[in-house]
């Protein structure tokens, strides 16, 4: 009873493994030579490249001897195996793909003008099955014999060869070297665009930084062109009183005050602002930088400023004409807009000059032609800075600062 057992067990793990055999293809191992060139000299070293592939599946696997084929011990008389490497294997679905590449050379002297075989080369390799269990079956050992393949001496094509065709050198490894090389670059290319990306946000950090700090340093509580325009129509007022009452010494004031201003901005500076008291007979506007404190229009001039919600901001200046003369023995090392305004800035020097002495000093009466003269070089220096200090009027000057740089390189060569 136990024999009979024994023998339906072993026929039934035969059928099992012949029905594994049936899902196996007819092929279950293939190789194929490819040489480097077709045909070689006496001598001269080639590459031989050997690909097989073989099937693997979770049920059904082909297990080579792979061990004839190293490089090392290989011999393919009468070719000379000079060395050889073993490629890393490539596995797909259902087949795995390796690969030997071998370096040779013929030597026979019988050689020349013949096509030389490469040597009958055998593979030896068995099936192994897997059953229901996970048990592996191993099968027969079979022999698989490698498609032969010849090598012309002193000839351009083999006389055996049937197909010419122009087939890739590349090998396993190349393959594998330019996918690395690929990901390699494709890595560096997120990094570096990682990297740029973070720059620009870093300089319009810095950009939208560097305005801010410039806006509130520059911070202003009216406009340039307000304050000239309201310089403009102080010295209107003061020349209406003077035609109506002649030169006073309020009027005198006045006139010093709108030339220390108008000075300023033609030196490129910018005004004294603060805001004005809400009364001004009440208290005494404090001017910055430790200046004295004035009142009514001895030194200062109000501006009124805004549409909906209209402010009153007090203006000063603090120009002597000792700056402007001191302005005026720099100008030639200072840019070309202040160079060009060097008559202007003469006119103002000698103006302020002449109203100076007229408050302090010792001699302070002035002819009323000097001080008609002085009311005129206001009114048209003030005309002047403020045709300058416009919207249009700045544009074109940044661009005159940026054209001259390149205006002296060009003329220079």
């Amino acid at each position: 009873m136990t024999k009979r057992w024994l023998v339906i067990g072993l026929a039934m793990r035969a059928a099992a493994t012949a029905a594994s055999a049936q899902t196996v293809e007819t092929d279950p191992l293939q190789c194929w030579w490819r040489t480097s060139a077709a045909a070689v000299r006496v001598g001269q070293p080639f590459s031989v490249v050997l690909t097989c592939a073989v099937i693997e599946t979770d049920t059904v696997k082909i297990v080579p001897d792979q061990a004839p084929l190293d490089p090392t011990v290989m011999q393919m008389p009468p070719f000379e195996v000079l060395g050889g490497t073993h490629e890393a294997d490539l596995r797909t679905d259902d087949r795995r793909f390796f690969q030997y590449s071998y370096r040779l050379r013929v030597v026979a002297e019988d050689a020349f003008g013949k096509d030389v075989k490469l040597p009958e080369t055998k593979i030896s390799y068995h099936l192994q099955s897997r059953t229901g269990d996970g048990a592996a079956i191993e099968g027969r050992e079979l022999t698989y014999f490698l498609p032969p393949t010849s090598v012309r001496v002193l000839s351009l094509v083999p006389g055996d060869e049937t197909d010419i065709r122009d087939a890739s050198s590349s090998t396993f490894a190349d393959v594998e070297s330019r996918t690395f090389r690929a990901d390699l670059l494709r890595t560096v290319a997120g990094v570096l665009f990682a990297l740029s990306g973070l720059a620009v946000v870093v300089a319009v950090v810095r950009l939208f930084g560097r305005y801010r700090t410039e806006s509130a340093a520059n911070a202003q509580m009216v406009p340039d062109a307000a304050i000239l325009r309201q310089v403009g129509r102080e010295l209107s007022a003061v020349g209406h009183e003077r035609r109506a009452s002649g030169w006073t010494p309020a009027l005198v004031d006045r006139l010093m005050m709108a030339l220390r201003i108008t000075a300023s901005y033609a030196l490129g500076r910018r005004a004294i602002q603060i805001p004005a008291p809400p009364h001004p007979e009440r208290g005494t506007p404090q001017l910055p930088d430790s200046h004295a404190p004035v009142t009514g229009h001895d030194g200062y001039l109000v501006v009124r400023a805004g549409w909906l919600r209209s402010k009153r901001v007090v203006v000063a200046a603090s120009v002597t004409p000792e700056s402007i003369r001191h302005q005026l023995a720099l100008a030639s090392t200072n840019a070309p807009g202040m160079a060009r305004r060097t008559g202007l800035l003469k006119e103002l020097e000698r103006a302020l000059s002449r109203l100076t002495v007229r408050q302090y000093g010792r001699e302070p009466q002035l002819e009323d032609q000097e001080l008609d003269e002085a009311f005129e070089v206001g009114a048209r220096a003030t005309r002047q800075v403020a045709a300058h200090n416009t919207w249009l009027g700045k544009k074109l000057a940044a661009i005159d600062r940026l054209w001259a740089p390149l205006g002296q390189r060009v003329w220079s060569r």
